[in-house]
């Protein structure tokens, strides 16, 4: 079976979903299959595969759970989770958890889902495997609560008592993107006087620190005002894949966070409400995979994002150079929205214009 494209291990509870997977992927992958997680993790100890495919809804243990094992197992293979349901708890642990390259949602495109498996498997077998970083629950498993909560506590720590964190280099830099002032103060305090953070309000503030300086990780709200920052968290990813996001939101909403990954490769995904100590800990660790991508660019095609339409790209152009003209003082330029790319020679909105040019093209 030397000329198939890979080795996939698909696991499913269901006989007929194992089999429609067998006959779909059998002609270009050499496909193993499990009715359960316990045989899974039994042909992982047999087999080095390419792209583990699981389902979600298992008895006993679920897909996060399973791909969390497989992780840590073959941290080569790439990781697929198959949902047939919004479940937000699942989403957010097989982000955080299982670190995931792509959510498929069942019924799958029989076209789609062969493409997908490939691509996966080709960057399993050329790229370099990333170790995995800590994982907060286990470095502090005695405080660690449900998915979401935070160490409780952690925010109270006088400085000396708080979570150490990596020293951060002369080059390396954190900016966070949220409008609500008593955030960005409080996670400004929580990391302390030895972490740079740079602060935005809104997107036009974001694009202008992004231009002044390279980040290393970006810390932000899903929305900010009245904006859907995830678009510029894909963009970003897209052009820059080196940066590293963490994204934070009180929405409860499993298809954000399923595009967060698909489209933005997100590191970590914390809902809301949370202590700001927590942040502390998963900051730490966003700092260290983001010195894993600087140090190996041929690994960072393992954190693909899918491309971002066209449409998506200049209507986040158009939120952010509106953000930018409701900035302008009276009298120093338009004000309102702006056609994208008719922002007027010099100020804060033709900044913001050509900081866009800059960093993503177009």
């Amino acid at each position: 079976m030397t000329d198939r494209k890979g080795v996939i291990l698909c696991v499913d509870d269901e006989p007929h979903v194992l089999r429609a997977l067998q006959w779909l992927l059998q002609r270009e992958f050499e496909v193993h299959t499990a009715s359960s997680a316990a045989d899974g993790i039994k042909l992982l100890a047999a087999h080095d595969f390419d792209v583990v495919v699981s389902d979600q809804r298992m008895p006993g243990v679920t897909g996060v759970e399973f791909l969390h094992e497989v992780r840590k197992a073959n941290p080569r293979a790439m990781r697929i989770l198959l949902t047939g349901y919004s479940d937000l708890d699942a989403m957010v642990r097989s982000v955080n958890e299982s670190e995931v390259y792509r959510f498929v949602t069942k019924p799958w495109d029989i076209r789609e889902l062969p493409r997908l498996i490939g691509e996966a498997a080709d960057i399993a077998k050329r790229t370099p495997v990333i170790a995995p970083t800590a994982e907060i629950a286990e470095a502090t498993p005695a405080e660690a609560g449900p998915i979401g909560a935070v160490l409780p506590g952690a925010a109270d720590l006088a400085p000396h008592r708080r979570p150490t964190m990596v020293a951060m280099r002369p080059d390396e830099s954190i900016l966070l993107i949220d409008d609500d002032a008593q955030v960005r103060h409080a996670v400004e305090a929580v990391l302390g006087d030895t972490v740079h953070v740079r602060c935005a309000a809104n997107l036009a503030e974001a694009v202008q620190a992004l231009d002044e300086r390279p980040v290393s990780v970006v810390i932000s709200d899903v929305r900010v005002g009245k904006v859907d920052v995830t678009r510029l968290i894909r963009l970003m990813k897209q052009k820059h894949p080196e940066v590293v996001s963490v994204v934070f939101s009180g929405v409860q909403d499993a298809q954000i966070v399923m595009d967060l990954i698909n489209q933005g490769q997100v590191y970590r995904f914390i809902p809301k409400p949370f202590k700001p100590g927590f942040i502390r800990l998963v900051v730490d660790s966003a700092i260290r995979r983001h010195r894993q991508l600087a140090e190996m660019p041929e690994a960072r095609v393992r954190f693909r994002v899918e491309k971002v339409a066209d449409e998506a790209a200049e209507s986040l152009r158009r939120d952010i150079e509106l953000a930018a003209g409701q900035l302008v003082p009276a009298g120093a330029g338009p004000m309102g929205p702006v056609p994208a790319g008719s922002a007027p020679e010099g100020g804060l909105l033709s900044r913001v214009s050509g900081g866009l040019r800059r960093l993503f093209g177009g």
